[in-house]
């Protein structure tokens, strides 16, 4: 028979299993003046204080002043605050923090510094995990983004360049509710009256870069979301690139959809001829495909265009153009059967430009 534990009890192993998680492992382990005996101590007595826990651990007094130090100040208390919303930002502290206590320790002297450091990287991670959550294409922060975030956390250096980017995020976040609100005003109730399959492709080419990347993520993370509603897969694939297929409704092929740059030096005919043959290589029938980019690029061979048709007739193919950051669809126009700009005019003046791809797509 299965005894329930007590409160106390449960506590007690919330803290070992906080201890134990690897990231705090890896700054146990790091080579120190400290015994890893006093190490764990501290790790443990910093659990107990973050979540409250009944705490007897006894510390060498110079590392009890320490430890009393950070404990007791002010950025500690706003941690605890914060160690509520979920487990990824309560390990994310306890690494962090530990980290600073160790080294402060080990080099003689515990500075307020420290703490204000480590508040304000912990801080900007926070916010981090905020946009992330407002972009996904799941309501509300699912468990898939919960997870790819806490395994990107362990990546400081892929971490660091997401949260430098912090802004671009919630810009991003801001596109797709004007996205949404477009839907709202239009009264689209995005109804799904065909089977055919949502595919986003995403031009990568150095034109791309900055606001027309920005603007095409919003849109394949909009889409995405509006074609759930009615239990369709949008998938994404950016071209050039050696990134696999994207569903953006999963937490890790989300984030690589964010993290992914521009930058492509591949002219625009030898990208579109690329993408025609990697189509062909998979199920690309009764597609709608919409081909995200910013229009500048020149088509310089005659016969692509001849190709381009053939294939996308053969294979059931409705090609639409979403033109990113500029005004015009250019030599994409004779490739495609709708084009919709979407710039910083169309989405903030109620353009309806995404409304009416939904409408396409639904049609």
């Amino acid at each position: 028979m299965m005894m329930e534990m007590t409160e106390e009890q449960a506590i007690s192993v919330s803290s070992k299993h906080m201890v134990d998680s690897d990231g705090i492992r890896r700054v146990l382990a790091e080579p120190r003046k400290i015994p890893m005996s006093t190490r764990r101590d501290v790790a443990a007595h910093l659990t107990n204080s973050l979540f409250g826990n009944k705490d007897d651990i006894k510390l060498p007094n110079d590392i009890s002043d320490a430890v009393k130090a950070v404990t007791g100040s002010k950025e500690w208390e706003q941690m605890r605050d914060a160690a509520g919303k979920n487990d990824i930002i309560s390990k994310l502290i306890l690494r962090t923090v530990l980290k600073t206590l160790l080294d402060s320790i080990d080099g003689g002297s515990v500075t307020s510094d420290g703490m204000r450091t480590s508040w304000e990287k912990i801080s900007r991670s926070i916010r981090t995990m905020d946009i992330l959550s407002s972009l996904s294409p799941v309501s509300g922060f699912n468990y898939s983004i919960r997870d790819a975030h806490s395994e990107l956390m362990d990546n400081a250096k892929a971490y660091g360049s997401l949260m430098e980017r912090n802004d671009d995020l919630e810009w991003m976040a801001e596109i797709m509710r004007f996205m949404e609100s477009e839907l709202l005003a239009h009264g689209n109730e995005c109804a799904d009256r065909n089977n055919r399959k949502v595919l986003m492709v995403i031009d990568t080419s150095k034109s791309m870069y900055g606001e027309p990347e920005m603007i095409a993520k919003s849109l394949a993370l909009a889409l995405t979301k509006q074609m759930a509603r009615i239990g369709k897969v949008t998938e994404v694939l950016f071209f050039p690139s050696d990134l696999p297929m994207l569903m953006p409704s999963d937490g890790r092929d989300m984030i690589d959809l964010i993290s992914h740059r521009s930058g492509s030096e591949t002219s625009f005919t030898d990208a579109l001829q690329m993408l025609m043959n990697n189509m062909k290589q998979g199920s690309i029938t009764d597609t709608d495909m919409i081909l995200a980019s910013k229009g500048t690029g020149v088509l310089n061979d005659p016969d692509f265009t001849r190709d381009w048709e053939a294939f996308k007739t053969s294979n059931g193919l409705r090609i639409m153009t979403a033109v990113t950051g500029g005004s015009d669809a250019c030599a994409l126009t004779e490739l495609s059967d709708h084009v919709m700009i979407f710039n910083d005019a169309t989405i903030h003046s109620k353009g309806m430009e995404f409304a009416r791809l939904i409408d396409v797509l639904a049609s």
